[in-house]
């Protein structure tokens, strides 16, 4: 509310557009806040504009069954060139807190199980490691980023998602399928996954205690605070569970603190510390040879990010530090294929966004060296010391140039990245990106992109060696060029896309057997394959025609085909590069029961190339609101406790219930 001579205002935000012709009309004499999405490029670099599939503005965290408020003839843009949201050149999937508290997820792991063109291949629960690639890319080929940071493991994709931070703690998800390279760097081979963290302080405390089924007991605690020109919240939480079968027991935790320094003229600078901390049995994670392996893990960040500059010129620059230790037990409680290792991340990147009558030009740059010591990777020390008795580092360099123009009907997006690693002395590899979109009709675009794609060897790739693994000598990159073509349509009610995709690799880096009866995995440069397929999506908001839905009617659906052709000379067995899913299906559908509680409930359908059977599981998740500020879940995984493993011999969780009671002030 806002008074002033003696009139009163009310403070409307709006969530999405309706195109009915009264929309400015119902604006007239109110304070209107327009919600919009910063693009997954923003979050890194000016550098491309994304179009955004079930698209909602950041809410508090519980803000079940309000309905969103309508305006028409708003043009809600998806980065800082003020492109229209259907006029964008790439396709990203958001999602929002809402959909978020609606899920029933424990971990973020599990959230993306229900986007269909991401493949999680969980080895353990809730949260504790999987691998998550997207169309038919290993779960090395992604970059992952927290609020625009890198924080992927250098050391090994398995490793890239242990980052502080829990679900209540997250504005956004933005899903990026395809390869970003232009935007994101060499690692972002088939794809990037930015989690964006809520700043403002709007709810200023949140507390959430759970428990459930195989002992399973969590904490959270968020607090937030708005002094002077900053705006602060620090996240912590606890979670254990003994294990749904033997030695998959863990516990986690999680601490993340956040400062913005809102400066004048909407300029801004991001401060982020955060700590995770993983202890786990690792039942036949990585060998079924040794069911008693064991893991901790530790993960320390450290960001500062800024957003700066005028109208026409903005400049983003980002220092960063990330700190991973991991400790391996083969055999646990014993030294027998022990590893220890330590790997710093450390990374600087400034990038310039320039807006003229001929576009927007973005040129930007970044360094980053990585270094690891440990008795696994890297070479000998000069001077050992405890377990740390090899060393290995590399540092890269990329710059990028950018220029998009729109012209009439048409959104013209051209680059290219290059790029130099120490590892590869005296080569520059250029890797170029064009996309174009076609917006012919109010409601419907169609774009087309072709890039060129390229990924570094893991530091693991590189060194690493036990009694069942063993690293290739000589590794290269691996590349790809990829095409993509997508169709969109958007009203207020309704979103659908479908996308045709194609992606032509060559050198892929695996951990391969020549021969069924060797007894280690070895990795190498083994395969050229392609990759193509077909993606759809269908959003229907529901509530205003089904009214016994309730205002959170909503149901999504989604499908991924894919097929594979490959050439692995040789090549027996593999272990990532030639394993994906062929068919995957999706279903949400969320209603009201009754004015105060509201469920979600969600199925998966997936049938993998490596998997002897397709399976299916549904998914259930109520929330009941006992008072404005306090609210009690119930949480139905599996319940139709199907038997089925991600990854041959790691069995995953049947039926499981849990319950949540949280409060928020």
């Amino acid at each position: 509310m806002k008074q002033t001579n003696m009139q009163t205002s009310v403070a409307l935000r709006f969530r999405r557009m309706t195109r009915k012709s009264y929309g400015a009309f119902n604006t007239m004499h109110r304070i209107i806040n327009i919600g919009t999405l910063t693009s997954l490029a923003l979050a890194c670099a000016y550098t491309s504009t994304v179009s955004a599939q079930n698209v909602a503005a950041s809410e508090p965290e519980y803000n079940l069954g309000e309905p969103d408020k309508e305006l028409t003839g708003v043009t809600v843009t998806a980065s800082k060139t003020a492109t229209p949201l259907n006029e964008a050149t790439r396709l990203v999937t958001v999602i929002s807190a809402r959909e978020i508290a609606q899920t029933p997820a424990r971990s973020i792991q599990e959230l993306l199980n229900y986007v269909a063109g991401i493949d999680v291949a969980q080895r353990g629960a809730q949260g504790v490691q999987a691998d998550v690639s997207i169309r038919g890319g290993s779960h090395e080929q992604i970059v992952i980023l927290l609020n625009g940071i890198n924080v992927s493991s250098s050391k090994s994709g398995h490793l890239s998602f242990d980052f502080p931070i829990n679900l209540s703690d997250i504005e956004r998800i933005e899903v990026l399928r395809g390869p970003s390279a232009l935007i994101y760097g060499t690692g972002a081979f088939s794809g990037a996954i930015n989690i964006i963290t809520k700043h403002s302080a709007e709810t200023s405390l949140y507390a959430k205690a759970t428990a459930g089924m195989h002992r399973l007991v969590g904490a959270e605690l968020r607090g937030a605070m708005t002094w002077g020109k900053t705006e602060n919240s620090l996240s912590l939480s606890r979670r254990s569970s003994a294990g749904y079968r033997t030695n998959t027991d863990y516990e986690i935790y999680n601490a993340l603190w956040q400062t913005r320094l809102n400066l004048p003229a909407e300029n801004k600078m991001d401060l982020q510390l955060g700590y995770n901390e993983k202890k786990f049995g690792a039942n036949s994670f990585y060998s079924a040879k040794y069911p008693n392996q064991y893991e901790h893990t530790q993960r320390m960040i450290a960001s500062l990010r800024g957003d700066l500059g005028g109208e026409r010129l903005r400049l983003l620059p980002t220092i960063y530090w990330d700190r991973e230790y991991d400790c391996f037990e083969l055999v646990r409680g014993t030294t027998f294929g022990q590893n220890h290792h330590i790997v710093n991340n450390y990374g600087a990147g400034l990038i310039a966004n320039y807006s003229s009558l001929l576009g927007t030009t973005t040129l930007g740059g970044e360094l980053r060296y990585e270094e690891v010591i440990g008795n696994k990777l890297g070479t000998p020390r000069a001077k050992p010391e405890s377990y740390y008795t090899k060393f290995g580092s590399r540092t890269n360099v990329s710059l990028s140039l950018e220029h998009t123009v729109k012209l009439d009907k048409w959104l013209i997006s051209a680059g290219t990245l290059m790029s130099h690693n120490t590892l590869l002395s005296g080569k520059y590899t250029f890797l170029p990106s064009v996309s174009v979109n076609y917006h012919p009709l109010d409601r419907w675009s169609f774009v087309a992109t072709w890039s060129r794609s390229m990924r570094l060897p893991t530091l693991n790739d590189l060194w690493y060696t036990d009694p069942v693994h063993k690293h290739g000598d000589n590794l290269q990159p691996e590349y790809a060029h990829s095409f993509e073509a997508i169709a969109k349509y958007q009203t207020s009610h309704v979103e659908a896309h479908l996308s045709y995709f194609l992606m032509k690799g060559s050198n892929l880096i695996d951990w391969v057997k020549f021969d069924p009866t060797e007894t280690v995995f070895t990795s190498h440069n083994i395969a050229e394959l392609t990759n193509q397929g077909l993606e759809a999506g269908l959003a229907l908001r529901l509530g205003e025609y089904l009214p016994f839905l309730g205002d959170a009617g909503r149901l999504s659906l989604d499908y991924l085909y894919m097929t594979q052709q490959h050439r692995a000379p040789g090549v027996a067995m593999s272990k990532y590069a030639l394993n994906y899913l062929r068919h995957k299906f999706t279903a949400q559908l969320a209603h009201n029961v009754g004015s105060r509680i509201e469920a979600l409930w969600a199925l998966r359908y997936q049938d993998r190339v490596n998997q002897a059977s397709p399976f299916a599981t549904l998914d259930l998740k109520l929330d009941y609101r006992l008072t404005n500020h306090l609210r009690a879940g119930l949480e139905l995984n599996n319940i139709t406790d199907t038997q089925y493993a991600d990854i041959a011999g790691v069995p995953q969780p049947g039926f499981w219930l849990s319950g949540s009671i949280s409060y928020s002030l």
